[in-house]
Protein backbone atom coordinates (compact mmCIF):
# COMPACT_ATOMS: atom_id res chain seq x y z
CA UNK A 1 0.00 0.00 0.00
CA UNK A 2 3.10 2.77 -0.87
CA UNK A 3 1.27 3.80 -3.80
CA UNK A 4 -1.80 5.17 -1.54
CA UNK A 5 -4.04 6.90 -3.71
CA UNK A 6 -5.19 10.34 -3.04
CA UNK A 7 -8.84 9.01 -2.69
CA UNK A 8 -8.41 7.02 0.17
CA UNK A 9 -9.46 8.81 3.46
CA UNK A 10 -6.92 9.90 6.40
CA UNK A 11 -5.98 6.51 8.71
CA UNK A 12 -3.43 4.33 9.70
CA UNK A 13 -2.44 1.89 7.38
CA UNK A 14 0.05 -0.58 6.88
CA UNK A 15 2.48 0.24 4.18
CA UNK A 16 4.05 -1.67 1.77
CA UNK A 17 7.79 -2.17 2.85
CA UNK A 18 7.20 -2.04 6.96
CA UNK A 19 7.78 -4.26 9.34
CA UNK A 20 5.04 -6.68 10.53
CA UNK A 21 2.71 -5.38 12.69
CA UNK A 22 3.12 -1.47 12.17
CA UNK A 23 1.13 0.91 10.28
CA UNK A 24 1.68 4.92 9.72
CA UNK A 25 -0.79 7.72 9.09
CA UNK A 26 -2.23 8.55 5.98
CA UNK A 27 -3.30 11.86 5.73
CA UNK A 28 -5.25 11.58 2.56
CA UNK A 29 -1.87 12.79 0.49
CA UNK A 30 1.08 11.68 1.99
CA UNK A 31 2.52 9.66 4.86
CA UNK A 32 3.24 11.33 8.26
CA UNK A 33 5.64 9.65 10.30
CA UNK A 34 7.10 6.47 10.61
CA UNK A 35 6.02 3.02 11.17
CA UNK A 36 3.74 2.57 14.66
CA UNK A 37 3.68 -0.90 16.61
CA UNK A 38 0.10 -1.97 16.53
CA UNK A 39 -1.21 -4.06 19.39
CA UNK A 40 -4.34 -5.40 18.22
CA UNK A 41 -7.34 -6.35 20.26
CA UNK A 42 -7.98 -9.75 19.83
CA UNK A 43 -10.32 -10.09 16.88
CA UNK A 44 -10.72 -6.54 15.94
CA UNK A 45 -7.17 -5.71 14.42
CA UNK A 46 -7.72 -2.20 15.68
CA UNK A 47 -5.15 -0.85 18.06
CA UNK A 48 -6.89 -0.57 21.61
CA UNK A 49 -8.20 2.79 22.98
CA UNK A 50 -6.51 3.22 26.10
CA UNK A 51 -5.80 6.41 28.51
CA UNK A 52 -3.71 8.90 26.79
CA UNK A 53 -4.35 7.89 23.08
CA UNK A 54 -6.35 9.67 20.81
CA UNK A 55 -6.86 9.18 17.30
CA UNK A 56 -4.59 6.69 17.47
CA UNK A 57 -1.56 8.89 18.61
CA UNK A 58 0.54 7.81 21.38
CA UNK A 59 0.71 11.59 23.29
CA UNK A 60 -1.99 13.99 23.38
CA UNK A 61 -1.64 17.28 21.18
CA UNK A 62 -0.51 20.50 22.75
CA UNK A 63 -0.97 22.42 20.14
CA UNK A 64 -3.99 24.86 21.47
CA UNK A 65 -2.17 24.97 24.84
CA UNK A 66 1.19 26.38 22.80
CA UNK A 67 -1.16 28.82 20.85
CA UNK A 68 -2.85 29.95 24.03
CA UNK A 69 0.11 30.59 26.05
CA UNK A 70 1.80 32.49 22.96
CA UNK A 71 -1.59 34.70 22.25
CA UNK A 72 -1.26 35.25 26.08
CA UNK A 73 1.90 36.50 25.99
CA UNK A 74 0.88 38.78 23.49
CA UNK A 75 -2.29 39.93 25.35
CA UNK A 76 -1.49 40.09 28.88
CA UNK A 77 2.24 38.61 30.15
CA UNK A 78 5.28 38.30 27.84
CA UNK A 79 7.01 36.14 29.88
CA UNK A 80 4.24 33.18 28.45
CA UNK A 81 5.45 34.53 24.96
CA UNK A 82 8.48 31.76 24.89
CA UNK A 83 7.13 29.36 27.13
CA UNK A 84 4.14 29.41 23.79
CA UNK A 85 7.13 28.90 21.58
CA UNK A 86 8.82 26.24 23.56
CA UNK A 87 4.79 24.48 23.64
CA UNK A 88 4.56 25.04 19.90
CA UNK A 89 7.98 23.63 19.06
CA UNK A 90 7.73 20.59 20.88
CA UNK A 91 4.59 19.54 19.73
CA UNK A 92 6.15 20.14 16.10
CA UNK A 93 8.92 17.60 16.83
CA UNK A 94 6.18 15.28 18.06
CA UNK A 95 4.31 15.55 14.76
CA UNK A 96 7.34 14.79 13.10
CA UNK A 97 8.25 11.92 15.16
CA UNK A 98 5.02 10.29 14.44
CA UNK A 99 3.53 10.46 18.01
CA UNK A 100 1.54 13.45 17.84
CA UNK A 101 -1.97 14.21 15.37
CA UNK A 102 -0.59 15.78 12.26
CA UNK A 103 -3.83 17.38 11.37
CA UNK A 104 -2.63 20.36 14.40
CA UNK A 105 0.54 21.03 12.32
CA UNK A 106 -1.10 24.51 11.75
CA UNK A 107 -1.96 25.42 15.26
CA UNK A 108 1.90 24.54 16.20
CA UNK A 109 3.26 26.20 13.74
CA UNK A 110 1.26 29.29 14.57
CA UNK A 111 1.89 29.43 18.46
CA UNK A 112 5.44 28.91 17.38
CA UNK A 113 6.08 31.64 15.03
CA UNK A 114 3.87 34.30 17.43
CA UNK A 115 5.89 33.10 20.35
CA UNK A 116 9.23 33.58 18.60
CA UNK A 117 7.90 37.23 17.41
CA UNK A 118 6.95 38.34 20.49
CA UNK A 119 9.69 36.96 22.88
CA UNK A 120 12.04 38.84 20.01
CA UNK A 121 9.53 42.00 20.75
CA UNK A 122 9.74 41.74 24.47
CA UNK A 123 13.63 41.18 24.47
CA UNK A 124 14.37 44.03 21.99
CA UNK A 125 12.31 46.50 24.55
CA UNK A 126 13.85 45.28 27.74
CA UNK A 127 17.35 45.76 26.08
CA UNK A 128 15.58 49.32 25.11
CA UNK A 129 14.76 50.04 28.53
CA UNK A 130 18.07 49.28 30.32
CA UNK A 131 20.20 51.16 27.87
CA UNK A 132 17.23 54.60 28.60
CA UNK A 133 18.02 53.60 32.38
CA UNK A 134 21.62 53.94 32.14
CA UNK A 135 21.79 56.73 29.74
CA UNK A 136 19.48 58.69 32.26
CA UNK A 137 21.97 57.81 35.21
CA UNK A 138 24.99 58.87 33.34
CA UNK A 139 23.50 61.60 31.70
CA UNK A 140 21.80 62.84 34.91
Amino acid sequence: MSDQSSSQPPGWYYAQGDPPGTHRYWDGYQWQGGPQSVEATPGTGVPPAGYGMVSGFAETSQATTALVLSILGIVCCGVLAPVGWYFGQQELNGIEAGRRDPTNRGTANAARVIGIIFTLVYGAAFVFYVFAAVAVQVGG
